[in-house]
């Protein structure tokens, strides 16, 4: 028989603000991805995706064990049904007993550079918050060779101009993490900025992420960048192409991306296998995703410090 009391002690169960995020999260990976067999086009949209009623617009801890609510690319294949498990996959989180995160693999061959989960473009310049984790495991190899790994980017959609920088990128390169931007007008080029950060690349730990952008072609853009809690990279003006044709808020990709690995041209072809590269195999991982908009502040979007 249900009593009084069971009615509230369920009640008080499901107001956790934590299990509504987990209950509706469960609830848009079940009633909103798509069915998909190999060989279908996974084209997720941000009606889809993103819940606009909320400060929190998104979030991800992959407990569910899918990536139902992203879109995948691998290698030169975008918005492919299904990822190939060797390289995309949700696993046990390094050192985080009980909890899940995807993990990212790409082996040294040519034209294999990318393993990336991707979110959808959102029409118009929006204020956005992104708050991620990502782990680079201690077999990580630093290497010198020319090309960083990206990490995280948010990516332009080529219009006029043909755009194929990201407007905004977070890479390792060797043993320093970097944050490069490209925006501005794309012809002849467009303006890009590269600064290394203080601190070095730690392996074997989890370090999170936060970043705030008002994204903006005007003098009105912003971006900021918080790592471990501690501000990094902060910057006010233009951040996104200004001559593509159409208003949209970059789409966000996270993953492995190695560019010097993609041999579509017999000059790259040839500088690949001229390159004696110390790294052959690149892996990280990621978890604990979360998307807000301009409602958003950096405590509802920051990873929870670890215990």
């Amino acid at each position: 028989m249900m009593t009084k009391s069971n009615v509230t002690t369920i009640n008080a169960f499901f107001s956790s603000a934590w299990l509504r995020s987990r209950c509706i999260s469960l609830f848009l990976c079940l009633a909103v991805a798509p069915v998909l067999n190999a060989g279908d086009e996974r084209r997720l949209s941000a009606k889809q995706v993103f819940d606009l009623d909320q400060p929190v617009i998104f979030s991800d801890d992959f407990q569910s064990g899918k990536i139902n609510l992203w879109n995948i690319s691998e290698n030169d294949q975008y918005r492919i049904a299904m990822a190939s498990p060797e390289r995309i996959a949700v696993e046990e989180a390094p050192l985080l007993a009980g909890r899940k995160a995807v993990r990212m693999m790409v082996n040294r061959a040519p034209n294999s550079f990318r393993s990336e989960i991707s979110l959808p473009y959102e029409k118009g310049f929006n204020e956005r918050w992104y708050g991620q984790r990502i782990f680079v495991p201690e077999e990580w190899v630093l290497d010198e060779s020319d090309g960083n790994d990206i990490v995280m980017q948010w990516h332009a959609i080529p219009g006029n101009g043909k755009a194929t920088y990201p407007n905004l990128e977070i890479s390792v390169g060797n043993d320093q993490w970097f944050i490069r931007q490209s925006f501005g007008n794309t012809l002849p080029k467009p303006t890009r900025t590269h600064t290394k950060l203080d601190e070095p690349l730690k392996r074997g730990v989890w370090s999170a992420w936060v970043i705030h952008a008002k994204w903006s072609p005007k003098d009105d853009g912003l971006l900021q960048i918080w790592k471990d809690g501690k501000v990094v990279f902060e910057r006010k003006g233009p951040n996104v192409y200004d001559n593509i044709g159409e208003d949209y808020t970059p789409y966000f990709k996270t993953g492995i991306y190695h560019p010097e690995w993609h041999t579509d041209s017999d000059r790259k072809l040839a500088a690949f296998h001229q390159e004696k590269p110390a790294a052959t195999r690149k892996v990280i991982y990621v978890t604990d995703f979360k998307m807000g908009n301009e409602r958003a502040r950096f405590e509802d979007i920051a990873p929870a410090p670890l215990k």
